[in-house]
């Protein structure tokens, strides 16, 4: 019974794989079951059938009491057999995975998805011909993602990287966008407020229209390219798809797009649209965006529908706090991590707890002095002031500034002159040429000065606001309240005003 490929997906695993599959009513695919812990799971969580194979005649059996066994060899079911299904789920024998993923997805209905664990070598080495069409399958049709060695602690352990591929299979000719405007169309305004439902149909319309019409217009570039290439050898130009290279378009010549590259590419460019009307770059670290364009890749493996993106708004709405939380903690941290003069903590702020950061802190490598073009005013570095914005951020969201009148604030630059000053340091002092080594007012928040050496320094303009900052990291860092005193000291007055209370160490409202 434990042969080789013998390795059952432990539950860990398992809740990977189905993190983002809704299993209520769906009809469930499991080609290499083992002893059944994916049909269980499928089963527990709302699956309203689970079909399965298994070759091992013993543990064909036990999967046939929690299943309905439709054959033992996956790889002889016929379409015809699973045309219903809804979703394949699969831990393949990584002897043959190459062939049960390319046979789930020649047999799976159109509109079904496809998740699979694969050893993360097949996909990384692909030097067969088997392993390049995979790829090409993953590249087209959906994602995949490195887990690592999940399976190391599992009943029967392996220490190589697992891989997690998630594939869609578009549906056929007038079936292909059944379902992409099912949401109400009276129903104009979402609840929380974040977007027009009529906005989505613009952008969802779009996209539907823009793939309908592809393939007529690739026939008439073919068409084209045959009537005038007799005599079109000293011209440059030549109809078809072409590809946007550092802002300009450019001609792939030799490399046809295909109906499926120009789906997905075009669905990804959709996805960040809906992210660019919804401002999410205003409000998150740029770790969070880098999750987001994560989500954003996973999601091309999803119908475009207005329902999807109800759903995904609904998801970013609802998690806003806990990302904002994130976003404060990780920059209080990068301040502390920069100088031991940045934080009460100084050296052990790793792992002191109850300390607080100071009203003036220092970061290092923001600012340039060439020597070769030597300027008498501040230059920042660009791609070094990421973290330092993403305070702004996090001072606008407890505070309940508004971040659009936060960054448009007027400044006065030594001759006089009124800029609108942006959220970018760098834009910041390349519009109001400020002297090395002068404080002065970035924006409602902080006060700043750029040194030659490349440090800059930070300054809280409102006390208030600094305290509150260490209060709430305080809060979600979920360190303990000391004991109260009345101690008059350096942070630890009460102020008035701030509704606050100052406690030796630690801020808590």
């Amino acid at each position: 019974m434990f042969n080789r490929d013998f390795y059952p997906t432990p539950r860990g695993v398992i809740d990977l794989m189905l993190s983002q599959v809704d299993l209520t009513g769906k009809v469930v695919l499991e080609p290499s079951a083992g002893s059944g812990n994916l049909i269980e799971y499928a089963l527990e969580f709302g699956a309203k059938e689970v079909l399965c194979c298994e070759i091992n005649e013993d543990l064909a059996k036990i999967c046939a009491s929690k299943g309905r066994l439709i054959a033992n060899d996956f790889l002889t079911v016929r379409g015809e057999q699973v045309s219903h299904i809804e979703l394949v789920i699969m831990n393949p024998p990584f002897s043959a995975e190459e062939d049960h993923i390319n046979h789930a997805w020649n047999i799976a209905p159109g509109g079904c998805q496809i998740i699979s664990l694969c050893n993360w070598q097949m996909y990384s080495n692909s030097y067969t011909r088997k392993r390049t069409e995979i790829k090409n399958l993953i590249h087209l049709n959906g994602t995949i993602e490195n887990l690592g060695e999940v399976f190391a602690e599992a009943d029967r352990s392996t220490r190589i990287d697992i891989g997690l591929i998630r594939l869609f299979k578009p549906k056929a000719d007038q079936f292909e966008f059944e379902g992409y405007f099912d949401m109400e169309e009276d129903e104009d305004i979402q609840e929380n407020g974040l977007m027009k439902r009529n906005e989505i149909r613009e952008v969802v319309d779009r996209y539907v229209g823009a793939v309908k019409m592809f393939d007529r217009v690739m026939e008439v570039n073919k068409s084209l390219n045959s009537v005038i290439n007799p005599i079109a050898q000293h011209m440059s130009i030549l109809f078809g798809a072409f590809e946007k290279a550092n802002g300009r378009y450019s001609e792939l010549r030799g490399a046809e797009i295909s109906r499926e590259k120009f789906k997905k590419e075009l669905q990804k460019s959709a996805w960040k649209t809906l992210f660019d009307k919804f401002e999410m770059q205003k409000y998150v670290t740029q770790s969070v965006i880098a999750d987001i364009n994560r989500f954003v890749e996973q999601q091309t493996a999803v119908p475009f529908t207005m329902r999807n993106i109800y759903r995904m708004i609904e998801m970013i709405h609802g998690t806003r706090e806990s990302r904002m939380n994130r976003v404060l903690v990780e920059v209080f941290d990068r301040i502390c991590s920069l100088s031991a003069d940045n934080s009460e903590a100084g050296q052990g702020w790793k792992t002191n707890s109850g300390y607080k950061v100071n009203r003036r802190f220092i970061d290092t490598w923001v600012c340039e002095h060439d020597n070769r073009w030597p300027t008498n005013y501040v230059k920042v570095r660009v791609g070094h002031r990421d973290h330092i914005e993403d305070l702004i951020k996090a001072l606008c969201y407890i505070t309940g500034k508004n971040y659009d009148h936060v960054i448009k604030r007027r400044c006065f630059t030594e001759e006089g002159k009124e800029y609108w000053a942006h959220n970018s340091l760098y834009s910041f002092f390349s519009d109001n040429r400020t002297p090395w080594g002068e404080w002065v007012q970035w924006n409602d928040f902080l006060r700043v000065r750029g040194y030659k050496k490349g440090t800059m320094h930070f300054e809280f303009v409102s006390e208030e606001v600094w305290m509150e900052f260490n209060i709430r990291v305080a809060k979600i860092k979920g360190w303990a309240l000391p004991k109260r005193t009345d101690k008059k000291s350096k942070g630890t007055e009460r102020t008035r005003g701030a509704g606050v209370e100052v406690y030796e160490g630690t801020l808590f409202n």
